[in-house]
């Protein structure tokens, strides 16, 4: 009788030991998310409700962790005139998201050996006024601090019909060709001239054209099949209309030419061909880890500027400091929000089609972005 029980209490033992390593486990993984995954999707529709009902945002929202979708969710609507909703398949201009997609087009020549980031764009392009082409390098266009002057300055040029605007040497030579307002190199100045000239680049060093180069080297490996360069004369099925919202009424967006914006903001795509990109980035699927991480490194003297990227850290109560890769884009009432926070392997994506969606305001520490980090990264 001793014996038998010695034994109960040595496996009453044991079975204390595997209950408790088990507690530990479980305790282990939910720390590994900043809140707990199931009260997050909670706190996440809150708050987009919130901005909804307000007017301030329509579009799509998802957030992610671990390649795990927590939350993904459509607001509001895509075509006033025939009242279609927003779903999760709608497709969304991303503006100047598009300059990420560019950056690792150049990175990956740089990888091949093709391009050189102290290459200067007289080197690859013979046509352009050497004065200036031999002073910018391609890491200057990537960094937006070349020290041309701002195309966006040019009225009239994104609303321009103009046939030849279909050439992008035509572009650069025309419109991207001013003389310097600053020293390459020391003064940061966001120009989409500087993303232009970088799509001229790829054009010329490869023989193929930026669009071919953004479906071969990245969509279609991929299969992000619900994203490419937009065309004003394509028909393009499920595309949602922009709207701006103002005195308790909504009216079309401001006409824009969207083809040319180009390599610097010309792109379409869904919250879920975006989110397959980050999982790219995230594992490295199209540039290896050493050159993901110079496209990812923000240049010393600026700061948080990355190659075609922000890159910065923010503080929340409880004391987490995550790392977080941005970007942004913004045409016409169209408002995008591409961020991740690698180290906690975190995904978060708005697409929005109304003017009134702040998706701009995470450094003032405000606004539906910070809102929604706050929801995921305090206690």
């Amino acid at each position: 009788m001793g014996r038998l029980i010695a034994k109960m209490s040595t496996m009453r033992f044991r079975i204390s030991r595997l209950q408790v390593l088990g507690l530990l486990l479980i305790l282990l993984f939910c720390n590994a998310l900043p809140v707990s995954s199931q009260t997050l999707p909670a706190k996440i529709d809150k708050i987009m409700q919130k901005y909804h009902d307000l007017q301030q945002f329509d579009g799509i929202v998802l957030v992610a962790q671990k390649g795990k979708i927590l939350y993904k969710k459509a607001f509001g609507i895509a075509d006033r005139e025939w009242n279609i909703p927003i779903t999760t398949s709608t497709k969304f201009k991303i503006a100047s998201i598009t300059k990420q997609f560019t950056a690792l087009l150049i990175m990956q020549l740089v990888e091949q050996g093709k391009l050189k980031l102290e290459g200067t764009i007289s080197d690859y392009l013979p046509d352009y006024r050497t004065d200036t082409g031999s002073k910018i390098t391609l890491k200057q266009l990537l960094t937006h601090t070349s020290g041309l002057p701002n195309l966006d300055e040019d009225a009239g040029f994104y609303q321009s019909h103009e046939a030849q605007l279909a050439s992008p040497s035509y572009v650069v030579k025309t419109f991207c060709s001013g003389d310097l307002i600053s020293i390459p190199g020391q003064k940061f100045n966001y120009n989409n001239s500087d993303y232009i000239i970088l799509g001229a680049i790829l054009e010329k060093v490869t023989g193929k054209s930026y669009e071919q180069l953004l479906q071969s080297e990245i969509l279609q490996p991929l299969k992000m099949t619900s994203s490419g360069l937009i065309h004003e004369e394509t028909v393009l099925g499920k595309l949602a209309r922009g709207y701006v919202y103002s005195n308790s009424l909504y009216t079309n967006e401001p006409y824009f030419r969207i083809q040319n914006f180009y390599a610097a903001g010309a792109m379409y795509s869904t919250i879920d061909d975006l989110y397959t990109w980050d999982r790219a980035l995230d594992t490295n699927r199209l540039l290896s880890k050493s050159a993901t991480t110079i496209m990812f490194t923000p240049t010393k003297a600026l700061g948080y500027v990355a190659l075609g990227s922000w890159v910065y850290t923010l503080k929340f109560a409880g004391g987490a400091t995550p790392l977080f890769i941005e970007r942004q884009g913004s045409i016409g009432a169209f408002h995008s929000l591409n961020l991740r926070a690698p180290e906690q392997d975190i995904d978060l994506i708005l697409l929005s089609n109304l003017d009134s969606s702040d998706l701009f305001t995470i450094y003032a520490k405000k606004g539906l972005p910070y809102e929604l980090l706050q929801a995921i990264f305090e206690p």
